[in-house]
């Protein structure tokens, strides 16, 4: 049996330049999403290097280590450690960003990065190239089914990431009624969890049911219909105890031409 070989990518990235970066000079973005680094840097520090995209104009946009920023800033940091790169493509981005989240996780921005390498690779390509595994890599890219600003919500007390993943296996009017229901508790600052969720899913599994019941052909009967309706005459002839062969005359037919008939029938089907 052959196989199929799966394409590694023959990037070299440049060496990070690591500076001490005011935090002045940087914006970060956290989505929304709950913070809990502050006890963790409080206690231990900081671990690993924000990235940072340098660009041409000498500013800088963090590709990596929004949430450290926002966590350093309120503790009082007036500086972060950085690793800088300039001129790297979005496919080398993606790649890099993808390495990084082997160790720190944000689903969404991961997910948004196998779509770039989608671009290049399979993501059995993708699984090959960043050693993640194959099911989540699926499990991300299924999470862009959903809209922007529902995305930007997991992660936070609003949308836990396995819920997330649940509702973006949902299709057509079940996933329009999970994302509306979404977007309303998190407008009234509530959580929307497996239970929630799981009203859908059984309205779904309802209507699925209902749609092959509709669907399934009409069951088929094992006697011939002719011999159905006989019993029928012969149960209706008792019941008002009438003799089958005086119906038989009534309706014109006596017994032999009635056996004839149906033996004619029979021979013309």
């Amino acid at each position: 049996m052959t196989t199929t070989s799966v394409p590694l990518l023959t990037v070299s990235l440049p060496v990070a330049d690591t500076q001490m970066i005011a935090l002045s000079e940087l914006q970060e973005n956290t989505h929304g999403a709950t913070n809990f680094l502050k006890h963790a840097l409080r206690c231990s520090g900081q671990l690993d290097a924000i990235l940072l995209e340098v660009l041409p104009s000498g500013e800088y946009v963090i590709r990596d280590g929004n949430r450290r920023v926002e966590t350093a800033r309120a503790l009082g940091w007036t500086e972060i450690r950085a690793d800088l790169y300039s001129g790297l493509s979005e496919g080398d981005w993606a790649l890099l960003l993808s390495s990084v989240h082997n160790r720190s996780e944000n689903p969404v921005e991961e997910a948004r990065n196998y779509r770039v390498l989608l671009r290049s690779l399979t993501p059995e390509g993708i699984a090959a190239n960043t050693g993640h595994p194959l099911s989540r890599i699926k499990a991300r890219l299924a999470l862009l089914k959903l809209p922007d600003d529902v995305l930007e919500l997991v992660g936070s007390d609003t949308l836990a990431l396995s819920v997330a993943e649940r509702a973006s296996k949902l299709k057509g009017p079940f996933l329009t009624r999970a994302v509306n229901e979404i977007r309303i508790a998190a407008g009234n600052g509530k959580r929307y969890g497996a239970k929630d969720l799981k009203d859908v899913t059984v309205a779904r599994s309802g209507a699925l049911g209902a749609m092959l019941m509709a669907a399934a052909p009409p069951p088929v009967s094992l006697i011939p219909p002719a011999e159905v309706l006989a019993l029928e005459v012969r149960e209706l002839c008792a019941r008002r105890n009438v003799d089958v062969a005086e119906l038989l005359t009534e309706l014109g037919l006596s017994v032999s031409n009635a056996v004839t008939v149906a033996h004619q029938h029979a021979r013309m089907n």
